[in-house]
């Protein structure tokens, strides 16, 4: 058992003393927890001789904090405030998240460069960005979530960002240093940055080279990684060529952070879709409705 029950009267007496020490006015303390000054200045005294030492001075001017009763308020203060946060992040009152599950490119290409101008224009929304390698259904957890599927795909509470369009994409300085190719045959000689994710069927180099009309056989596989976003970080750091999907690339493009090296294209029978908790579609329409805002452009 907790020392504290001994330590204080009751309870109610660190409510008091807060009170006192944050406004250091008796009154102003007594109106704010709705009791009587005298009843305040009872409680303090009753508090001031069990700790057995002065946790104010009175004057005329009203009160001051002794050291002592300075150092108490600020371990209270600082225990008040802990307390009251850990309560309101298990409650009902609690600060609400808009829970957003997306993949670690689509997180830090697309969401992160442009949620802090949502936030300016719903500051009562508050979002949580959770990074996946995977694809997640929305639940109890996950509010929102990005989908690649069949174009077809059509389920209640799932809206039609874009199709799935697939290009090569560089940086800017890479094609100051490199001759832009100008044939699919001229791309393959370029140094080609491949992605390989264990959880996301995305299209390769080679299927790419190969529905666009032109041999896979002459690819070099020379870079690989495991995450799509470190081959967008390989690319926007100029080390080569990457793949890029119409939304991913989106802002990336905008911002001419990257570009692409040659118009040829591949649009798949897959399509982009947002996806939201049905339980919780009423808290999450403000955010629905600003991605595919913020996506309108793609789908035109």
């Amino acid at each position: 058992m907790s020392n504290l029950r001994d330590l204080v009267p009751s309870t109610h007496s660190l409510f008091v003393f807060e009170a006192a020490a944050r406004t250091l006015s008796f009154k102003s303390a007594a109106s704010e927890l709705n009791v009587t000054q005298p009843s305040v200045s009872h409680s303090i005294k009753t508090f001031e001789k069990h700790c057995g030492t002065a946790l104010f001075v009175r004057d005329n001017r009203g009160v001051q904090l002794t050291e002592a009763g300075r150092q108490l308020y600020d371990e209270v203060r600082t225990s008040f405030r802990r307390l009251e946060q850990r309560l309101e992040s298990i409650s009902d009152r609690g600060t609400k998240y808009v829970t957003f599950a997306a993949s670690t490119s689509l997180a830090a290409h697309w969401l992160a460069p442009q949620l802090y101008h949502f936030q300016e224009e719903h500051p009562d929304v508050r979002i949580k960005v959770v990074a996946t390698d995977r694809d997640v259904e929305p639940d109890h957890e996950i509010d929102v979530t990005v989908w690649v599927r069949p174009r077809s795909f059509d389920r209640p509470n799932s809206w039609f960002v874009c199709d799935e369009i697939i290009f090569p994409v560089c940086s800017p300085a890479y094609l100051l240093s490199h001759p832009a190719p100008q044939t699919i045959d001229e791309l393959v000689q370029h140094q080609l940055i491949h992605s390989s994710d264990a959880f996301r069927k995305r299209m390769g180099w080679p299927e790419w080279v190969e529905t666009a009309g032109g041999d896979p056989g002459e690819i070099r596989p020379n870079i690989v990684f495991n995450d799509y976003q470190l081959t967008l970080q390989a690319a926007l750091a100029g080390e080569g060529i990457a793949l890029g999907w119409s939304l991913t690339a989106q802002h990336l493009l905008n911002n001419r952070l990257l570009v692409r090296p040659i118009s040829s294209q591949i649009k798949t029978d897959r399509a982009f879709f947002l996806l939201a908790n049905e339980a919780r579609t009423k808290r999450c329409k403000v955010l629905v409705e600003w991605f595919l805002t913020q996506s309108k452009e793609l789908r035109k």
